[in-house]
């Protein structure tokens, strides 16, 4: 039941929660030299349709960065840091950029193949020993190469709860993925995959004898001049010109915590701004080098930016954006827009999103940061700017994500009718509700906690991971999470499996892929 369930719940469209009241922005601009300036693009009107576009959506704050023919042509900031404080956003203002980072990590595997380090083609076992997949043959055969292009079969997001809301260390995380069960075969089939990004961090953490912080910053950010980058929340302390994350709370736009992504910082810890991101676009652009500073070959770059392992088009991006192809190269997506070559990386965590788009055989890149949690906005933004430089008719993009969001609020109401109609009416629980109280544990996961609170059940995995259960049907109950993170994932639900005796013995709740917990007290 608990796996139907899930299986309904999953269809729910995480654009739900985008069609909000509307926040005005303005804007801190960047003063750019007029002779790096392109002499085709009116940049006043350009700023002027993102702030148009922002008046929309409920973004407090967004920074964007242009390059064009290895310059950085617009980089500015609209709104404010923090909701109800006047600190603005400026493109010195640093983001989380969440899974862009996979790229940055891809590099460093890169460049430690380049000097013969590593292969692509070597196995993870002959650098991380201890290394083990549910699976004893993948074990022994799983690449690096395999790890970069999320073709290891482990479910999309799976054990992303090893990390969320827990501080477990990046070793243990890695340990854990033993019993972490695959939702399809291995190499053929595409699971985008966080833990294995963390797991290519710690191979060229071990192939190069320092941790993938100190990689880094010695091997990437300090290179490209990338100062106002940093990979863990320690170094943003002291910093004034920081953007909160915000998130809705009880219907109301807020400030909330920073994830900490420390046990998976490979994937997805970088904290950066625009001026930086535009610095990484121009190696990415140029071959890999910046102002004389080579920090990968160009035969590396081809290779980043090239299909690694193809993917389907959808019917959407090929009727708006006239995509024909796509496909995953390495710690980037591969696609077109409009006839051009396009690669991209989005990146999101709680009240923080970034997208960065580069069009290599035009030489220009966009970068987009905000301090709020839809992504629609970023994507206008892009293709705005993208229209503009190409010289094509400007589309009306916000309308389009509007539209693109409607539909999906529209798909959501329809699942969650659906749901309620699947709904037995008139059971009750088998058993007392101090009955299914107590610890469960799981090997993947550690210990969870059911308990009584106001007189209803409350899961407790972590603090991220905390809900008030509603009894559904029988001895299922749905989980309704405190943490607004989760209002991406509405639809999750617990089920308690009894014993012989009709004592409540394991639950199983999903939070990716769905978890058994068996009874210990």
């Amino acid at each position: 039941m608990v796996h139907q369930l899930a299986a309904v719940a999953g269809r729910v469209s995480a654009y739900r929660r985008i069609g909000r009241a509307v926040l005005a922005l303005s804007a801190f601009v960047l003063s750019v030299p007029p002779t790096i300036l392109a002499q085709t693009v009116d940049w006043n009107r350009i700023d002027g349709r993102i702030e148009s576009m922002l008046a929309d959506w409920t973004t407090p704050g967004v920074a964007v960065a242009v390059v064009q023919d290895d310059s950085i042509v617009f980089a500015r900031g609209y709104g404010v840091r923090t909701l109800g404080e006047p600190g603005p956003v400026g493109p010195e203002t640093r983001f989380a950029v969440a899974s862009n980072t996979k790229a940055f990590t891809a590099a460093l595997l890169v460049q430690l193949q380049e000097e013969g380090k590593l292969s692509g083609d070597d196995r993870v076992i002959d650098h991380l020993q201890g290394f083990r997949m549910h699976d004893a043959w993948i074990t022994r055969e799983i690449q690096i190469q395999d790890l970069l292009t999320h073709r290891s079969g482990l479910p999309t997001f799976g054990g992303d709860h090893l990390w969320i809301g827990q501080n477990l260390p990046r070793e243990e995380v890695v340990r854990r993925i033993r019993w972490l069960e695959p939702a399809g075969d291995f190499r053929a089939s595409f699971h985008y995959q966080n833990l294995m990004y963390l797991v290519a961090g710690q191979v060229a953490a071990a192939a190069a004898g320092q941790n993938w912080d100190q990689l880094m910053q010695e091997r990437i950010l300090g290179p490209l001049g990338m100062t106002g980058s940093s990979t863990t929340l320690a170094a943003l302390q002291g910093i004034e010109d920081v953007a909160s994350a915000h998130e809705e709370v009880g219907g109301e736009l807020m400030p909330v915590d920073y994830d900490d992504v420390r046990g998976v910082a490979p994937a997805a810890a970088l904290n950066s701004n625009v001026l930086d991101m535009a610095q990484w676009m121009r190696a990415n652009l140029n071959g890999g080098e910046v102002d004389g500073t080579r920090i990968f070959s160009e035969r590396a770059a081809r290779a980043m930016q090239s299909v690694q392992y193809p993917l389907g088009v959808s019917p959407w991006a090929e009727a708006n954006l006239g995509q024909r192809f796509s496909g995953y190269g390495l710690g980037w997506f591969i696609g077109e827009y409009r006839g051009r070559k396009v690669v991209t990386h989005s990146g999101g965590l709680t009240g923080m999103i970034s997208l960065q788009t580069l069009l290599p055989e035009e030489g220009i890149g966009v970068v987009v940061l905000t301090n709020y949690a839809p992504s629609a906005p970023t994507r206008a933004i892009t293709y705005s700017i993208l229209d503009a430089l190409l010289g094509e008719p400007v589309r009306d993009w916000n309308s389009v994500y509007r539209g693109f969001v409607e539909q999906g609020e529209q798909r959501s109401a329809r699942t969650e009718a659906e749901l309620q109609a699947s709904r037995i009416p008139d059971t009750t629980p088998s058993l007392a509700l101090e009955a299914y109280t107590g610890s469960y544990e799981d090997e993947l996961s550690g210990t969870a906690e059911v308990r009584m609170e106001d007189g209803h059940l409350v899961f407790d995995y972590n603090p991220r991971h905390l809900g008030d259960l509603e009894h559904w049907n029988h001895d299922v109950f749905r989980v309704h999470w405190r943490h607004p993170i989760f209002d991406m994932q509405p639809m999750t639900f617990l089920h308690f499996s009894l014993g012989q005796h009709g004592s409540a013995e394991a639950l199983t709740v999903t939070f990716y892929d769905p978890i058994e917990f068996e009874r210990t007290e």
